[in-house]
């Protein structure tokens, strides 16, 4: 993916190199490069062991958690299965009255608990990323918005797809609000002897699936981690435990900034307060001063930051 995006990003450069005003755009690029921050160092922590904990939070952040009102929903809903046996055996009267049960129990139910209406049953996890840095974000955003001046469209729509660093995160709910009027429908079709419609009607209903996406961008999801891992090294026993802590918040610090250069949240005024809060905490450690508080005060910080502008967790139901 990568390759591709930098053989996109050259095709740019080479057209807007043939554009009249080459020059120009050529100062300009260079002047923004002056202003784009250095990339910090590897860090002793594998990436794998920061890809490990970014899965291990969002399967935190995301995790499906039954009580009892789900589980009693969920069999209320597999008694379903009794009406169509109802149904098939011409057992209408038996259908309706098996109906009619499950309609209130299923309203009482949602009355008492009215996140129910839509219950998580899985969730899936999937990475979509381009690993790139900021000159290259900058490279590529530079000739998508002189393709699009230009009017090459689709050539700024390639270009600006490239800019994709994102862990997918896709919830499959079942829709339990839309059964009792499903079942009430039902109903109604046995009244005039549609049996078949009748039975299609809880069919359709019970095979009906809510998925929802939420896309979070994979530099905060890293910068949070960077900034965990900087907490932990000040913990410990390190002669160096300083020096590995300030490297671990240089990288948090550059995730955020390329996640603000590739457009996630980037007129958001709290990117510059938790760089701001790096700064801070970063200055504590080199004069020795107290850092965990000032690390737990961030952590929160970028959790909310998260939570806020990504996605928003309810009842295990993260928003649209």
């Amino acid at each position: 993916m990568k390759k591709t995006i930098l053989a996109l990003s050259t095709l740019a450069i080479i057209f807007t190199g043939c554009a009249q005003d080459k020059k120009a755009n050529n100062a300009q690029s260079a002047e923004v490069k002056k202003e784009v921050p250095k990339k910090p160092a590897h860090v002793k922590s594998s990436d794998k062991q920061i890809q490990d904990n970014i899965a291990q939070t969002m399967q935190n952040d995301f995790a499906i958690k039954e009580n009892d009102n789900t589980k009693q929903a969920i069999a209320i809903l597999a008694e379903t299965d009794n009406v169509l046996k109802y149904i098939a055996k011409n057992k209408d009267k038996k259908a309706k009255e098996e109906l009619a049960k499950l309609i209130g129990e299923l309203e009482i139910l949602m009355t008492k608990d009215p996140s129910l209406a839509l219950i998580p049953v899985s969730v899936g996890y999937e990475i979509n990323d381009v690993v790139v840095d900021i000159p290259t974000v900058y490279e590529i955003t530079d000739a998508a918005k002189k393709a699009m001046d230009d009017g090459y469209y689709q050539l700024a729509k390639k270009l600006m797809d490239g800019l994709t660093s994102e862990m997918n995160v896709k919830t499959t709910y079942l829709p339990l609000a839309t059964y009792p009027d499903a079942m009430r429908l039902s109903a109604a079709l046995l009244d005039k002897g549609k049996k078949e419609e009748a039975a299609a009607i809880l069919i359709k209903a019970l095979n009906t699936l809510v998925v929802e996406k939420v896309d979070i961008p994979l530099p905060v999801l890293r910068a949070e981690e960077f900034i965990k891992l900087g907490a932990a090294a000040m913990l410990s026993d390190d002669k160096d435990k300083k020096e590995v802590a300030l490297l671990f918040l240089d990288n948090a610090d550059y995730q955020l900034q390329l996640a603000e250069a590739m457009g996630y949240g980037k007129k958001d005024k709290e990117y510059k307060e938790l760089a701001d809060a790096i700064k801070d905490l970063k200055k504590a450690i080199k004069e020795d001063k107290e850092s965990k508080g000032k690390f737990e005060k961030l952590s929160e910080k970028i959790k909310n930051f998260k939570e806020r502008l990504f996605f928003k967790k309810h009842n295990n139901k993260p928003k649209k």
